[in-house]
């Protein structure tokens, strides 16, 4: 089944659930089944599949997680989500020793359902996760930067020219930090330091291949950047608003 992404908006019957199963009758079946109640799937049949899906898609709104895999077990795998941010979990499995489930619920996980299981019991469940969570990821309005552009950060998009455009979770990151320090000019050292986990350091050269990504989406013209500037010598800015459009002479590659 193809990898399908819809609009995301606010009502939490369209949230996106990521389904991580490396069984492909349960992923079919999940993926039909939810799709029927109005949810957009993602589907992954590995724990390295989820982790490029959602570094290519962005975070979807809950992940629900077998726990045996071969390769990247479900823990490892919720562990590198909560890595990329803050993404519920349900996870499933056919363990049902109280030491799993205590571990999978006290580490990373907001329920835990052991298969096999009544399809009713999991939607009733994921309705629950999806309430808890749906005003944290709604609190947060968009965000003005310009008359042509706006950024939600809980929900990784940006709208440009009323087109709306789902950022990564490493774009979203990256814009995140410029928002908060618009009209400072940070340095490459300083954005991979806040934007990468410690225990996997970017370089500057993957920064400056997710800041051109990044601009390919939200720049009118990428090859002359408004919004994520880049001023020689000293780093990246994002102009404050009565300053976008000024002083060009400062904006070249490094």
């Amino acid at each position: 089944m193809d990898n399908r992404v819809r609009t995301i908006n606010n009502n939490h019957d369209s949230a996106r659930i990521l389904v991580v199963d490396d069984a492909a009758d349960t992923r079919l079946m999940l993926s039909l089944r939810l799709q029927r109640e109005g949810y957009t799937i993602l589907t992954a049949g590995s724990g390295q599949e989820a982790i490029e899906l959602v570094a290519k898609e962005g975070l979807p709104d809950l992940a629900v997680l077998d726990i045996m895999m071969p390769g990247m077990d479900g823990f490892v795998v919720a562990d590198e989500l909560r890595q990329m941010g803050d993404i519920p979990v349900i996870f499933l499995s056919a363990l049902s020793d109280t030491n799993t489930k205590v571990e999978g619920l006290n580490r990373y996980a907001e329920d835990y359902v052991t298969k096999p299981f009544a399809f009713s019991e999991l939607l009733a469940r994921i309705r629950r996760v999806l309430m808890r969570v749906a005003p944290e990821r709604t609190l947060e309005p968009e965000l003005q930067i310009d008359d042509r552009l706006r950024i939600n950060f809980s929900q990784q998009y940006a709208v440009m020219d009323d087109k709306q455009i789902t950022l990564t979770p490493t774009e979203n990151r990256i814009m995140n930090i410029l928002y908060h320090n618009r009209g400072r000019v940070l340095s490459p050292g300083f954005l991979l330091s806040k934007v990468w986990d410690p225990t996997r350091k970017g370089t500057v050269e993957s920064l400056w291949v997710h800041v051109r990504r990044l601009r390919s989406k939200i720049e009118p013209d990428p090859d002359n950047p408004r919004y994520v500037l880049t001023v020689r010598g000293q780093g990246y800015c994002l102009p404050q608003r009565n300053q976008i459009d000024r002083e060009p002479t400062l904006v070249q590659d490094m």
